[in-house]
């Protein structure tokens, strides 16, 4: 047998062979490369859907962090607001008492600096160099006490405005209303009610009566104590203060109210 026969040979022997591995093996082999690709496949859309829940549940923890940081702030920011309305009460009930009592030193101190200069200008005309030098003296020595005093009055009101803006954020007009008052009526309170002129005049009406010069500083004094009073203030003041407890008796109320559900 030459080799091209037994080529033919073999070629043909072969064919039945391939055919029977077409036959038998290669639609399993078909369908069980179909399951490994429909595995992979299902183990991607898995993946996905994993990954997909992984995002979405980093969405929603990032968002409850969000809100948890956003409920801290805003408690902080309450406590803050809180103990600003709390010093703020602490700062007007402070500082409207002590302007009360500023004015009442300073209108002695103010009064009696005009007093002891209207008397050393009588003195002076009548020739008495003595009470002339005693007076003026006296006269400095007060005028420095009213501008010390006075001077704390302005820083008083300074402060007591500064007060007034943080009534007018955080309270009702009630109480904004009620300070603004008193700072109106201090400023009036504590001007001279009597000019250098109207001493000098009054002075001289007593003096031609025959008083002395203790006597007609007496009655001129009583008389001046007569034009200004911080009464008003005060009675104001009270008002303001017991406007703030009531504040502050309501403001509890609600924080102990029940919550409806």
């Amino acid at each position: 047998m030459d080799i091209a026969l037994a080529a033919d040979v073999a070629w043909l022997v072969s064919i039945p062979v391939v055919a029977l591995l077409i036959k038998f093996y290669l639609p399993g082999y078909i369908k069980e490369k179909g399951k490994n690709l429909a595995t992979k496949e299902d183990i991607a859309g898995i993946t996905d859907q994993i990954e997909q829940v992984k995002a979405e549940y980093s969405k929603q923890l990032e968002l409850y962090k969000s809100e948890i940081w956003k409920s801290q702030q805003n408690y902080l920011l309450l406590q803050e607001e809180t103990k600003l309305k709390v010093e703020a009460f602490k700062k007007a009930v402070v500082d409207v008492a002590k302007i009360t009592d500023l004015i009442n030193i300073y209108q002695l101190h103010s009064s009696s600096s005009e007093m002891h200069s209207a008397i050393a200008q009588m003195a002076h005309d009548k020739g008495n160099e003595e009470v002339v030098k005693a007076s003026w003296d006296m006269h400095l020595e007060e005028k420095g006490k009213a501008a010390a005093l006075y001077t704390k009055f302005r820083e008083l009101i300074v402060e007591l405005g500064s007060t007034f803006a943080l009534f007018s954020v955080y309270f009702d007009s009630t109480l904004t209303e009620s300070l603004y008052k008193i700072l109106t009526m201090a400023h009036g309170a504590a001007e001279l009610k009597m000019s250098p002129a109207e001493f000098r005049e009054r002075l001289d009406a007593e003096y031609s009566k025959g008083h002395d010069l203790n006597v007609i500083r007496q009655i001129v004094g009583t008389h001046y104590d007569t034009l200004w009073d911080v009464k008003p203030i005060t009675a104001e003041a009270n008002r303001l203060f017991q406007l703030m407890k009531d504040h502050i008796k309501l403001s509890g109320n609600e924080k102990n109210a029940p919550h409806k559900s």
